[in-house]
């Protein structure tokens, strides 16, 4: 008789369920960023300074294209890493990901309505997925130490329940860590075996209900194909095949009244049935994938569109059943969907392009994708303590870098040292910039050697002497009628422009490009910056005296080194 679960298994984003558990699941607002773009709140100009007339030209011939390329990756998905261009640079980017989620190194916790609990089954994902990727040996060993410890509840059989699912993944965690099928004084082979019915069902039994589903029956088959001296019945392994619907594909649930395929179910399946040599059946539901498979490379399930999670489990499936050219084409869609040191989670794999979802778990199914080492052959022997990660610049705990549209040159002039914080470790990116100060990461990101002489009456004892000495020297800036600098004083707007404009030795321009700029001292050199593709206003606007905030001067200086770096 077909029967169905009574309720369906809870679907997070980032998230193959694998059975209910007793703590409820993880569910992460979607973050974005808001595209870069030079406006009249950014206080934006960007260039190097007059250095001989081929740099002015090279610039003049440059600007346009080095700054709309800028602006063009920074439109491009919120926080989405571009370093990465291959799936092997991106694999150690996501198990550093992985191995940083590791609370104590060892376990993952997920928060849900203000309540932490230990997730055993991302935990043995994410082990799952680090051992795949040969690192973090250290993290690994942790973890299953953890699990072993968590083996009664997670299992269920603490309360007198079991729970197919999970029982299933401690044995193929066993498998892969070299460890005997038993964890928690638990025989996961003779527990598992408990939980298969007449029909080859491997069935959940607790107060609850049962939740057991495709990716159970995937699991069960899989572990026991890998634990020594034992394997999967014929019955099991008939059942899942069993399940097929017309189209190849399987369902996610178990023995529908209408068969509708899944792919995060048929990747799962694939595995289980070439392990178990039903590679007839594989193969239609393999098949059934490749047609699923958008023409960038995604995969996913109509209500949820092509995502991290749907796609690393149909890489995987592609992978152990040889179809390389379709693997390739997921591993290049998920390597689009990483997170660069601007994002919410450096280094992890986003849900999809429009939301991050859980990224932890949607890294732990998106790797093993990247990898292409699937359940039946994933081992943790070889496997190194090292983890490379994502090499991000230390970020500032007041710098909300997957929203501001300045992370990428927060980051940048971190990462050069040009910034390093303030006393108390936080960048104050609303604060306005003095002109000190300003003189001194504009020195930094150009190169300028300090200066000791100086015409200027007021700037010595300050700390950024030697810069404004440098940029005097070079004729980017000149002061105030009294002879003064004034280092202190905030730096406006029209000022950066003139000092971007002075660097380089970009010609006044008469014809105002902004309504609001025909009684500033800086008008023509806003006006040169603006024709020149560095600045835009807003609203027909540029605000010439509003104070430069921190934030956006480094964006600004971000720009200037681009340009530099491209001018080089």
């Amino acid at each position: 008789m077909a029967r169905a679960a009574p309720l369906s298994p809870v679907e997070v984003r980032g998230r193959s369920p694998d059975t209910l558990s007793e703590r409820p699941p993880s569910v992460t607002a979607s973050r974005g960023r808001r595209a870069f773009s030079f406006r009249s709140s950014s206080g934006t100009a960007s260039g190097p300074n007059q250095r001989g007339s081929t740099l002015v030209r090279i610039y003049r011939r440059s600007a346009s294209a080095v700054l709309a390329s800028a602006l063009l990756l920074a439109t491009l998905v919120p926080g989405v890493a571009l370093a990465q261009t291959t799936p092997e640079e991106a694999v150690p980017a996501a198990a550093g990901h992985l191995a940083e989620a590791l609370v104590d190194g060892e376990r993952i916790e997920t928060t849900f309505d203000g309540v932490t609990y230990p997730d055993q089954g991302l935990t043995a994902d994410v082990l799952l997925a680090l051992a795949g990727s040969g690192v973090a040996a250290d993290h690994i060993e942790a973890a299953t130490d953890w699990l072993d410890s968590q083996a009664g509840a997670y299992t269920g059989t603490a309360s007198g329940a079991v729970y197919a699912g999970a029982v299933s993944k401690l044995l193929i965690v066993t498998s892969a860590t070299g460890r005997a099928p038993t964890m928690g004084d638990i025989d996961l082979v003779a527990t598992l075996a408990s939980t298969e019915d007449g029909d080859g069902r491997f069935s959940d039994d607790s107060e609850f209900g049962d939740f057991s589903n495709v990716i159970t029956q995937s699991l069960g088959v899989i572990g026991l194909v890998r634990a020594a001296d034992a394997a999967p019945s014929t019955a099991a392994v008939d059942y899942l095949a069993g399940q097929a619907c017309a189209d190849g594909g399987f369902p996610a649930q178990l023995d529908p009244e209408t068969c509708s395929s899944d792919v995060d179910a048929t990747g799962f399946a694939v595995q289980a049935l070439l392990a178990a040599g039903e590679d007839v059946v594989a193969g239609d539901a393999v098949q059934w994938l490749l047609d699923e498979q958008a023409s960038d490379g995604g995969l996913g399930n109509p209500d949820a569109g092509p995502n991290a999670n749907s796609t690393g489990l149909a890489a995987v499936a592609f992978s152990v059943a040889g179809e390389e050219a379709a693997a390739s084409d997921a591993r290049t869609f998920l390597v689009g969907l990483q997170e660069d040191c601007t994002g919410v989670a450096p280094g992890g794999i986003r849900f999809s392009a429009g939301d991050a979802g859980d990224v932890t778990r949607a890294t732990a199914q998106a790797l093993p994708g990247l990898t292409g080492v699937g359940l039946l052959e994933v081992t943790a022997d070889g496997a190194v303590d090292e983890i490379a990660g994502l090499d991000c610049p230390t970020r500032f705990p007041d710098v909300d870098y997957p929203t501001t549209v300045h992370a990428e040159g927060i980051l940048e002039l971190t990462r050069r040292e040009v910034v390093q914080g303030r006393a108390d470790g936080t960048f104050g990116p609303d604060a306005s910039i003095s002109r000190g100060q300003f003189a001194s990461w504009f020195a930094g990101v150009t190169g300028l050697e300090p200066v000791a002489e100086t015409s200027f009456t007021d700037i010595d004892g300050s700390v950024h002497a030697g810069a404004i000495a440098a940029l005097e020297d070079a004729e980017a800036i000149s002061g105030y009628g009294d002879g003064t600098f004034r280092p202190s004083a905030p730096v406006t707007r029209g000022h950066a422009a003139s000092i971007l404009a002075n660097w380089l030795g970009l010609d006044p321009v008469e014809d105002d490009a902004f309504v609001d700029i025909a009684d500033s001292t800086h008008r023509t050199s806003i006006s040169a910056a603006a024709e020149a593709d560095l600045v835009q206003g807003r609203d027909g606007r540029y605000e010439p005296g509003a104070a430069l905030q921190r934030d956006q001067a480094a964006s600004l200086l971000f720009s200037l080194a681009i340009l530099l770096d491209t001018t080089s």
